[in-house]
C-alpha cells in the first residue's frame, strides 16, 4: 500500500511517516507483523518471555492451551498443545513465567486421596515447546471441595533473582486466617516455605497485596477491620493496613500503617536500594472509594521506625481536570480510582500511576432485584472480575448485563519528602459490556526515563487537553485508534496515534501487552480468528 492512501486513510497529520510494515514515530518505532489466522477461536492469555531467535506465548481455547513461538519477524514458527488430562486429573494451568533464561509453565492439580491442591512446575523444551521432564512439585494445600479448595498466586522479585508462591487455604469465615508462602530460587529450587496463621477471623482480614524482595523476603500488605462494615468509629476509620514481613521464614515482623483519623482508600509498597520500605497511596475525608490526595511512608525495615510520614490534598487546578471548578471549590473527592503501579525514583521519590475502574451490573426482573436497577461492585485489586486467579475463558450470568468501566488516569510525582512535584490527568474512556474490559485498560512500559502508556481510544480525543472533560468513548470500529502517551521526569505529556483499526483489521488487547526488555514492548491485537503482534522500540 502507498504511503500517499495509508496517511488518507489515517486522517492523521502529514508528519506522520509511515513504511511497509513499519510506522515512524517521533518517539517510538513500529513494526507490524503478518496476520495470523487460527482454525478455532481462542485468545493470547501471556507474553512469557523471549531469547535472541524469537518470542513466547500461552494462547488459549476453550479446554485447550498452547505454547506457541513467534520469530524476530513476528511470525508464528511453532505451537504445541499442552496436555492437561481429563476429568478429574485434569491439571488447571495457573501461570506461566522466564526465569533465568528457561520457559515453565506451573499447573494446580487436585489430589483425591490426599485432600491436597498441588502446584506443578514444567519446564518447556525452547525447541519442541513441549515439558522436558516429569512435572516438580513446588506446594501443596488442603482443600475442603471443589467449590472452596484454596488458589495459587505468584509474585517474581524485582532482579527476577526469587520467586515468591503464595496460596491461600480455604478456612471457614469464624476461622483465623491461614496461608502458606513458597519462596523459591530462579532455578526453583526452594528458599524457604511457611505456613502462617493470623491472629485475624477469616471474614476480617483481607489480603491486598504481596511481595518478595531480592533477598528473598516475603512481605504481605493486609488489612484488618474492626467490624463488618467500612465505616467510622468515633470519628475514625474501622479498618487498618498491616504490612506483614517474612525474613526468610525465620522472623516476623509487623508494620501498622494508618493516618490518624484518614481514610486510607489504596496503598501499594516497595523497596528502596538501601532495603528502606517505601508505602504511598490515596486517602480520603469520607470514605473507602474517594481520594483527596496522596500520601508517602518510609519506614526503616531494620528498627521499624518511621522516618518520614506525609500527606497532601490535590490541588485545585489538578482537580478542575477532572470536574467542575464548582465541584472542586465544594471539596468534592475523586472517586473509583485503582492504584496500579508504584514507580521508586533513584532519590527515593515514588511515581503513583491509578486509573479509574468500576463495574454497573443491571440484573433482569427477580425477587432480589425486582425492578432490574443497577447496582456497583467493586473488585480492587483484580482485573478480572470473572475468573480471580488463573488463565481461562469469563463466564457470564446471561440474565444480567455488565458494563465495565475504565476512565481516565492519573500519574502523580511524589517528591523524597512526600510533597507532590507535579500531578497529571490522562483523559480517557473505554466503557463495554459483557466482554471483561477485554479491549479496555492500558499497557505500560517504562523507558527512556518516560512512562508509555498504549490503549484504545476515539480518534475524536486526539487533540483533546487534560482540561477537557468531555471525552469520546472508545467503541470498536475501523475508526477506532491505538496511542501512546508518553510522561517524562517533568510532567511533559505528549499523545500520538500509533495505529488504526482499518491498518490491522484487528483489535489491541493492552492487559496482555508486554514490555519485555529494557526499550522494547509487544502489542498484541485480535479480531475473531485473527491475531496480529506489532513490536515498539523505544527511542
Amino acid at each position: 500500500m502507498r504511503i500517499r492512501q495509508i496517511l488518507k486513510m489515517l486522517l492523521f497529520p502529514a508528519s506522520l511517516l509511515v513504511s511497509l510494515g513499519i510506522l515512524a514515530q517521533s518517539q517510538v518505532e513500529i513494526t507490524l507483523g503478518p496476520e495470523i489466522k487460527t482454525q478455532k477461536r481462542g485468545t493470547l492469555e501471556d507474553i512469557i518471555g523471549h531469547d535472541e531467535s524469537g518470542y513466547y506465548t500461552v494462547r488459549a481455547e476453550p479446554q485447550r492451551f498452547y505454547v506457541e513461538k513467534y520469530g524476530k519477524d513476528l511470525n508464528l514458527l511453532k505451537s504445541e498443545e499442552i496436555e492437561l488430562g481429563r476429568g478429574s486429573n485434569r491439571k488447571v494451568l495457573v501461570f506461566a513465567e522466564q526465569l533465568k533464561g528457561e520457559i515453565y509453565l506451573f499447573t494446580s492439580q487436585r489430589d483425591l486421596v490426599t485432600k491436597e491442591k498441588v502446584l506443578y512446575a514444567d519446564l518447556i523444551d525452547r525447541k519442541t515447546l513441549k515439558p522436558q521432564q516429569k512435572s516438580k512439585k513446588l506446594a501443596a494445600v488442603s482443600y475442603r471441595n471443589r467449590s472452596n479448595d484454596g488458589f495459587y498466586d505468584y509474585n517474581l522479585s524485582r532482579d527476577s533473582s526469587k520467586l515468591m508462591i503464595f496460596y491461600d487455604s480455604p478456612n471457614n469465615a469464624n476461622m483465623e486466617e491461614k496461608f502458606g508462602i513458597t519462596v523459591l530460587d530462579d532455578e526453583l529450587n526452594p528458599i524457604w516455605d511457611k505456613e502462617v496463621s493470623l491472629p485475624f477471623k477469616d471474614r476480617l482480614y483481607e489480603i491486598n497485596r504481596y511481595k518478595v524482595d531480592n533477598q528473598g523476603n516475603a512481605y504481605l500488605l493486609g488489612i484488618v477491620y474492626k467490624g463488618q462494615v467500612r465505616v467510622r468509629r468515633q470519628g475514625r476509620p474501622n479498618y487498618e493496613y498491616h504490612l506483614l514481613a517474612y525474613n526468610k521464614g525465620d522472623t516476623y515482623t509487623e508494620y501498622l500503617l494508618n493516618l490518624d483519623e484518614k481514610f486510607i482508600t489504596d496503598m501499594q509498597f516497595d523497596f528502596t536500594p538501601s532495603g528502606d520500605i517505601v508505602c504511598a497511596g490515596f486517602y480520603s475525608e469520607y470514605g473507602t472509594r474517594s481520594i483527596r490526595g496522596t500520601f508517602y511512608l518510609l519506614i526503616d525495615s531494620k528498627t521499624k521506625e518511621v522516618k518520614k510520614e506525609f500527606y497532601q490534598e490535590f490541588e485545585a487546578d489538578f482537580l478542575t481536570d477532572f470536574m467542575s471548578e464548582r465541584k472542586a471549590d465544594k471539596g468534592r473527592e475523586l472517586s473509583q480510582y485503582d492504584l496500579n503501579r508504584l514507580e521508586i525514583r533513584r532519590d527515593g521519590g515514588v511515581v503513583l500511576v491509578a486509573e479509574q475502574f468500576y463495574i454497573q451490573e443491571t440484573s433482569d426482573y427477580n425477587s432480589l432485584n425486582p425492578y432490574g436497577y443497577p447496582y456497583y461492585s467493586r473488585y480492587g485489586l483484580f482485573r478480572y472480575p470473572y475468573r480471580r486467579y488463573g488463565y481461562g475463558y469469563p463466564y457470564y450470568d446471561s440474565n444480567s448485563d455488565v458494563q465495565y468501566n475504565y476512565n481516565d488516569l492519573m500519574v502523580i510525582n511524589i517528591n523524597p519528602d512526600g510533597s507532590i512535584q507535579w500531578a497529571r490527568r490522562i483523559p480517557k474512556r473505554q466503557r463495554s459490556k459483557n466482554d471483561g474490559g477485554a479491549y479496555s485498560s492500558y499497557a505500560l512500559s517504562v523507558a527512556k526515563g518516560k512512562l508509555f502508556f498504549v490503549f484504545n481510544d476515539n480518534p475524536k480525543n486526539l487533540h483533546k487537553q487534560s482540561s477537557d472533560l468531555k471525552i469520546h468513548n472508545f467503541t470498536k470500529g475501523k475508526e477506532s485508534v491505538v496511542v501512546l502517551v508518553s510522561v517524562d521526569g517533568k510532567g511533559e505529556v505528549k499523545k500520538e496515534p500509533l495505529f488504526q483499526v482499518r491498518d490491522t483489521n484487528t483489535y489491541t488487547k493492552p492487559k496482555v501487552c508486554e514490555q519485555i526488555s529494557r526499550d522494547q514492548m509487544i502489542i498484541f491485537s485480535q479480531r475473531n480468528r485473527k491475531t496480529k503482534f506489532a513490536k515498539l522500540n523505544f527511542k
